[in-house]
């Protein structure tokens, strides 16, 4: 009986709390709220990110971390999230916009990968080297140290923009091979031991960073970049500290760049214009200054001759163009039989602190230079300059500026001295063609007063 009774005492709390556990309402959680790493959350980057990358050009930015994205070999940090709207306004700034305004809509559309994924630190390799970004598939780019960028050191923005443009040249190379002559142009010297090699070294034979000479597909890459983002000015001066063979190198594989990119229909001095303008202006890299190159003495030449027609292209300021042209007067004045023409008037920047200021002439048959001395400064942070008139040395293109000493002191020297001037590429409307070929000064504080002329890189 006593049995019965507790079965049955049993079975009516088994039916008790199934029911007390039986609910109509569904539970409610969302449990997107509590996992930040959930891929559907729709923060105000997201947001960004959707209307920005994946909705113009179909690019997926993957910044929540997920160990499929860089192996199980590796050991990766995730991105902090408030690097990675900064990081993605670089990739659009320095990298997107100039493609599709050289290239084209339908060019940047197809050809940029669907892809950007970011880690907040290096992928460091076995010979203790890390990698900073990879391109996979033609579809794909990893960007790492997201963590270390910061918008605002123009040095960190460079560093990223090379190592973007150094990746989506491997996309391009996948789709589109790089050319047999830049890989034959060092064959002999690449080492895939790279990292025991020397910047001197590698320079020497004809790379531009020691990591371009481990082989070839990377040394187009570095080529490609550099010449982009450092600019044509730090390529220059790279090939002129060379050796004799690495500078026919280096420019052999610049004309090779250029000639692949001409094959695709990009303008290539075109994109290196729009891709300087943005380090130049927006993020304001000194290296990439024309302050900084006079500095290092890379140009040793200014010439100017009103009478080229890149004169009336761009303009030129009154102030210089009437003492141009009362000192030109003024050598056709000298000798009523010579008739001697003002050729060109030109900087000669013998060091970083020497300057001759040369004026060619010429009548029916010959031309002369005339020179006379003067002292420079140059403040490389400010690009302050100022010009100070010395004695002049002797010679025989010095015995000719005496002939024309009064109109020169009244207005080339007149002009020049006594002011503060900025060094700057000049003029600013200037083409691709003529792209970096042009630098000048504007009287401080009056951008409109100023004079430029054709840059060289030998006396």
């Amino acid at each position: 009986m006593k049995k019965s009774i507790f079965k049955i005492f049993a079975l009516l709390l088994i039916v008790v709390l199934a029911n007390s556990c039986k609910k109509e309402d569904p539970l409610n959680v969302d449990f997107s709220q509590y996992n930040i790493d959930n891929p559907v959350a729709n923060t105000a980057l997201d947001k960004w990110l959707t209307t920005t990358f994946l909705d113009e050009y179909n690019i997926d930015v993957i910044y929540r971390y997920n160990r499929f994205y860089h192996g199980d070999d590796r050991d990766v940090a995730a991105v902090k999230v408030d690097k990675v709207q900064a990081q993605m306004q670089t990739v659009l700034e320095g990298f997107i916009l100039p493609y599709r305004k050289i290239a084209g809509t339908a060019f940047i559309k197809r050809m940029v990968p669907k892809q950007f994924v970011l880690f907040g630190s290096g992928s460091y390799n076995p010979d203790n080297s890390y990698t900073l970004a990879t391109a996979a598939a033609g579809r794909n780019i990893t960007i790492y140290a997201v963590n270390d960028f910061n918008v605002n050191v123009a040095g960190d923005v460079v560093g990223k923009l090379k190592t973007i443009h150094h990746e989506f040249t491997h996309t391009l190379n996948q789709i589109v091979p790089m050319p047999d002559d830049f890989q034959n142009i060092t064959k002999s010297t690449y080492l895939a031991t790279w990292t025991t090699t020397t910047d001197a070294t590698a320079r020497d034979n004809g790379y531009v960073t020691p990591y371009a000479s481990s082989q070839a597909g990377e040394d187009f890459a570095e080529t490609v970049s550099h010449l982009l983002v450092f600019g044509q000015a730090w390529y220059d001066a790279r090939a002129n500290s060379s050796t004799a063979i690495g500078k026919a190198a280096l420019k052999a594989k610049e004309s090779s760049v250029v000639q692949y990119f001409t094959n695709m229909g990009i303008d290539f001095r075109a994109l290196q214009m729009e891709v300087q303008n943005i380090v130049r202006n927006q993020y304001k890299y000194q290296q990439a200054s024309f302050r900084y190159w006079m500095g290092q003495n890379l140009y040793k030449t200014m010439t100017i001759n009103l009478e080229d027609g890149i004169y009336a292209a761009n303009g030129i300021s009154s102030e210089f163009a009437t003492a141009y042209n009362n000192f030109k007067a003024a050598v056709l004045a000298y000798s009523a039989t010579q008739k001697y023409h003002l050729d060109f008037v030109q900087l000669r920047f013998e060091s970083t602190t020497v300057l001759t200021v040369r004026a060619a002439f010429s009548n029916a048959t010959t031309q002369y230079f005339g020179d006379y001395s003067f002292n420079y400064t140059i403040n490389t942070t400010t690009g302050a300059v100022t010009f100070t008139k010395v004695a002049n040395a002797t010679g025989t293109t010095f015995s000719n500026g005496a002939l024309f000493t009064t109109p020169f002191t009244n207005t080339i020297q007149a002009y020049l001295t006594g002011k503060t001037f900025i060094a700057d590429w000049l003029p600013p409307t200037i083409t691709s063609a003529n792209y970096n070929s042009y630098g000048g000064f504007y009287l401080q504080g009056t951008p409109t007063n100023n004079f430029y002329g054709l840059l060289g890189q030998t006396l």
